[in-house]
């Protein structure tokens, strides 16, 4: 008889739960019909999978429900809010300024909220200004900074040559030791040479891990329960080898650190952490402990380096399907910077259509489409619609960057939007590709000084054109955290110099 009682109370449990599952919070903004357990991801997924792109799924349902978009994926709450005005309205408020909290962002960092990529509060703004602070200290406006980045731009291009005397080139990965070099001389002192067999296997988990989760961090994070029943499929197997990889490369250099600390002389970024470990060693709830430096070093090392050479790889895989852009961009770079001498950042000024179509290759070629999530700090109305605190929060930059209320003809490539009448370079307030407010990209400065100069030194020493052996490249990239370039290969041909003289001048290292 108690089993019969116990039976009965646990299905009109489970009945109930399910009903009220079903509910919409009141005023929560409008979207596809919620069912138990799943809420709207079967009718999610099957749009991703109809278009091959989140992004583009959550663009679909937003033409039919509006630019506020309410989901429920899993267990979720989710909103997508689309267009430039509330995109920039929303980035501006303080109760968006909030990230996720749920399983797989905290899986990344031992079950805690660590680091400065999906933390708030205290620890996120210690961890930001204590980032902000050293990576200056280390290199961020300073000349030792604009040294690293020449230095890299000129061993790029060496391997290159290399690489182009075997063959075809792999674009798709040329950029990212350059791209980390740079990054990590501020974080860890020190530079990795690209045949360097460790840092090369890393850099595979880097890419797997881009592609395995995506914005939302993929059913796992929207469905936890299921990596207790199919582990494998679910993607948590190869979640966890993907961060014990990651952990492992980290903990290694701090390690090494460590070891070496001596004087109270921090030589950089991670010194001067464990300097501030070694301060408040008897502070319990110190921001400042082994954990937190080894999540924001993993923060930096993916965040601050993955972008940018996608970024790179994706530009110059644009550029072989578009040659007649290459030629004008080598001709107003050889018309400012001449054939004796490589490009600086000092030629930027004087060189606007450059600068014009990296504006506009930062527009049109968006790789982030929907940024990092944010998340409600409290229940706050948007457009008369009730977002519940919790709520993760979406914002569709690609619709910021083709809204055409403010975009003539988005859909097309013209860097020529961003020149002026006399054609000199102007920047546009409509263009938000490092994001605004509070959570706006703390690396951009070093993002757009890399951008520029590895660019730049490609185009200025290579003729470029696709490999006929390895066939046509696909612009479409793979879905996940980020829009990661499939696979391309392309012919670089070394372009005379002055006197025929085919060595790059090198700097003293």
């Amino acid at each position: 008889m108690l089993c019969l009682i116990i039976c009965l109370v646990l299905i009109l449990f489970s009945f109930y739960y399910c009903i009220h599952d079903c509910f919409k919070p009141k005023n929560y903004p409008p979207g596809p019909m919620w069912v138990p357990l799943l809420g709207c991801f079967i009718k999610f997924a099957r749009l991703r999978s109809k278009h091959g792109f989140i992004y583009l799924a959550l663009q679909e349902l937003a033409q039919t429900y509006g630019p506020v978009l309410g989901l429920k994926l899993g267990n979720q709450k989710v909103v997508v809010i689309s267009s430039y005005d509330l995109v920039k309205k929303t980035l501006l408020q303080d109760e968006f300024n909030n990230r996720p909290d749920g399983f797989f962002f905290r899986v990344r960092s031992f079950g805690r909220r660590r680091g400065v990529l999906f933390t708030e509060g205290a620890v996120w703004s210690q961890c930001r200004r204590f980032t902000m602070r050293h990576m200056r200290t280390f290199g961020i406006g300073q000349s030792i900074l604009k040294e690293q980045l020449t230095l890299e731009a000129e061993n790029l291009i060496d391997h290159l040559q290399q690489m182009s005397e075997r063959g075809a080139v792999k674009m798709h990965t040329a950029f990212d030791v350059p791209v980390l070099n740079s990054l990590w001389f501020m974080i860890a002192g020190h530079r990795f040479s690209y045949e360097d067999q460790k840092l090369q296997k890393i850099l595979v988990v880097v890419h797997d891990a881009f592609r395995l989760m995506d914005t939302l961090g993929g059913v796992i994070s929207q469905m936890p329960f299921l990596r207790y029943v199919i582990p494998e499929l679910s993607g948590y197997n190869e979640l966890m080898r993907i961060l014990e990889n990651l952990w492992s490369f980290v903990d290694e250099e701090i390690k090494i650190h460590e070891a070496e600390l001596f004087n109270y002389q921090p030589r950089d970024l991670i010194d001067a952490f464990l300097l501030e470990i070694s301060k408040n060693y008897e502070n319990e709830d110190t921001t400042f402990n082994r954990e937190n430096l080894l999540i924001l070093c993993l923060d930096l090392f993916l965040a601050g380096s993955k972008t940018t050479t996608d970024t790179l790889a994706t530009t110059f895989l644009f550029l072989s399907l578009n040659p007649k852009w290459l030629k004008t961009l080598q001709a107003e770079l050889d018309s400012v910077v001449g054939r004796s001498r490589a490009p600086t950042e000092d030629d930027l000024p004087s060189l606007p259509i450059t600068e014009a179509f990296l504006a506009e290759v930062q527009r049109y070629l968006i790789l982030a489409p929907l940024g990092v999530p944010h998340r409600a700090a409290k229940d706050v109305f948007l457009n008369g619609y009730l977002i519940p605190k919790d709520t993760t929060v979406l914002f569709d930059f690609h619709s910021v960057h083709n809204d055409k209320a403010y975009w003539d003809q988005p859909d097309e490539f013209r860097p020529q939007r961003f020149l002026d009448e006399q054609g000199q370079f102007c920047r546009s307030n409509y263009s938000i590709p490092f994001g605004l407010g509070k959570r706006r990209c703390l690396g951009e400065q070093l993002a757009r000084s890399s951008l520029f100069l590895f660019f730049t030194y490609v185009v200025h020493y290579f003729d470029i054109e696709i490999s006929t052996e390895h066939g046509k490249p696909d612009l479409k990239g793979y879905d996940g955290f980020t829009l990661s370039p499939k696979p391309y290969y392309l012919k670089l041909a070394r372009r005379l110099e002055r006197g025929d003289d085919r060595h790059v001048t090198r700097a003293s290292t």
